[in-house]
């Protein structure tokens, strides 16, 4: 057997509302780097080369490989009377978005005006997504963004496991008709995004100031530790757009040289988690979630 010469430790700090049961087995996934002597990536290590336990505890391993799932990325677009006057940039940025990133990575195309509604579901097919993006209008009332963001998630991201899920968010400053009991719902979801891997990133357009929509879009993208931006035009939205693109592609690029650890347990997410690598002159290091 194979000494575990490299070792390093993860605390998961999740909010307790959002932590497994214990004794309910369930699915992690930790992400680690490995660093040879001057500082470059490791990238021949086979699943038999990681060792990981939680408390002493073998953990069961599903599955060790390179970080190399490609993204889903559910664009949420405001359609309602907030963003009404930034209908024709939001087209422009959206295919400047889609025409930016790299063509393996799923998107689908989610309007936010008076009710959820998935214009294109997670597809590669640039023309559908173009296609549907130069159709976009206004679809007025209010948007309800918060429980958009729930609805995706649980119908689109949590399931597929071979997949990286990515929010990108342009809202405006209306009215936010959210359900009022979901609020707590919410919040919980938003805390647990880090230690689930997701990422977010999300346009504002202030033409009011202050509306809740614009809150819910900047929490999201700062706790999922993506980009913030806000403008009180919409001119500049498709370079945004477009940049957002082109960072998603390095993220994607960097993720790539880490390792994805899966296995199952029946203990607290928030057990601690130690790592071995049978591997001499290395370096590890954990993060919790695949950037961070």
């Amino acid at each position: 057997m194979k000494p575990f010469l490299a070792a390093a430790m993860i605390v998961w700090a999740i909010p307790a509302a959002a932590q497994s049961k214990p004794g309910a087995l369930h699915t992690r996934h930790v992400f680690v780097s490995v660093l040879d002597r001057s500082g470059q990536p490791v990238l021949d290590l086979k699943p038999s080369d990681f060792e990981i336990t939680e408390q002493g505890v073998k953990a069961q391993v599903q599955r060790v490989g390179p970080a190399t799932n490609p993204m889903r990325i559910a664009i949420l677009v405001d359609t309602s009377d907030g963003a009404s006057q930034a209908i024709n940039h939001m087209r422009a940025g959206l295919v400047e978005f889609l025409n930016a990133l790299p063509p393996q990575h799923e998107v689908m195309l989610v309007s936010t005006g008076r009710q959820t509604r998935i214009r294109v579901p997670p597809t590669t097919d640039r023309k559908k997504l173009t296609d549907a993006a130069k159709g976009l209008f206004s679809d007025g009332g209010a948007t309800p963004l918060m429980d958009t963001l729930l609805e995706i998630d649980d119908r689109f991201m949590r399931k597929a496991e071979d997949r990286w899920p990515v929010f990108v968010i342009i809202t405006g400053d209306g009215p936010e008709s959210s359900a009022g009991a979901n609020e707590t719902k919410f919040n919980e979801w938003l805390r647990a995004l880090p230690a689930r891997g997701v990422s977010a990133h999300a346009i504002a357009l202030k033409y009011k100031g202050g509306g809740m929509p614009e809150i819910v879009a900047s929490h999201v993208a700062q706790t999922a530790n993506g980009s913030y931006d806000y403008m009180n035009t919409s001119n500049a939205l498709p370079a945004k757009m477009k940049a957002i693109a082109e960072q998603l592609a390095r993220d994607f690029e960097r993720v790539q040289t880490k390792y994805e650890i899966v296995f199952q347990t029946d203990a607290p997410d928030t057990t601690p988690v130690s790592i071995g690598v049978a591997r001499d002159g290395v370096t590890l290091a954990m993060t919790n979630g695949r950037l961070r």
